[in-house]
């Protein structure tokens, strides 16, 4: 489906928005803190679960680093192992955040979108140190709540749709991950694939699939798809 002819059809009473990959271009931060949570264990062993986290992004790292430890790399010791490695990962993640600022073309829009009246950040990220997160860069008045792992995006867009008593398909997600693209096409809510800053490589092709009825379309850049918002509402 054309974007403009998804932000026309689509009411938009409830709106999500990634964080990583769509308010920060951190998805780059998130492959490198893998890397320095899991440095002690083979190289080779880490870059390939990097390419799984790059194929199956907007997915919790708890559930990724917990499949490195039981499946990739089982070891005896995995539960410390794996709390350590989270712990890592973790800190990485915070002083990277500290160095970067969100795209002030994703406040624009969900300035325009109805703020925290409406908008919802739903992350793969942890969720208190997402929230820290946006509390130290002074954001957490621009949304509605902040919402990351352990619970997954799933199960967050559901209970926050049945509370709001918003339809599904009066939503709109706003994501760069497979993850985003699973939760939304599972659930039937409206989906702009932002590829700008996307590490999911088989995104476009995926896009592509869809059939031309399917609320699905691609925004290449965040100013494309505010050039679309502005036309189109």
């Amino acid at each position: 489906m054309q974007l403009e002819q998804l932000l026309s059809q689509t009411t938009a009473d409830l709106v999500f928005m990634d964080c990583d990959g769509v308010i920060y271009d951190t998805n780059r931060l998130k492959c490198d803190a893998y890397r320095y949570a899991l440095e002690e264990y083979p190289k080779a062993l880490v870059e390939a679960l990097v390419s799984y986290h790059r194929a199956t992004g907007g997915v919790s790292r708890y559930l990724k680093i917990e499949r490195f430890f039981y499946e990739m790399h089982p070891l005896p010791d995995a539960e410390p192992r794996m709390r350590r490695a989270l712990d890592r990962f973790a800190a990485f993640c915070e002083r990277g955040y500290e160095r970067m600022r969100p795209r002030p073309e994703a406040l624009v829009f969900a300035e325009r979108m109805g703020g925290p009246a409406r908008v919802h950040v739903v992350s793969g990220s942890d969720e208190a140190e997402l929230r820290r997160v946006f509390e130290a860069a002074d954001l957490r008045h621009r949304f509605n709540e902040i919402h990351g792992s352990p619970v997954g995006k799933k199960t967050h867009l559901s209970r926050i749709a049945a509370e709001a008593g918003v339809a599904f398909d009066r939503c709109l997600f706003v994501g760069d991950g497979w993850g985003d693209w699973d939760t939304a096409t599972t659930l039937d809510v409206p989906f702009v694939f932002l590829s700008e800053m996307t590490e999911w490589d088989d995104g476009k092709a995926t896009l592509a699939r869809a059939a031309p009825e399917d609320p699905v379309a691609e925004a290449t850049s965040w100013e494309i798809l505010l050039q679309a918002v502005r036309r189109s509402t």
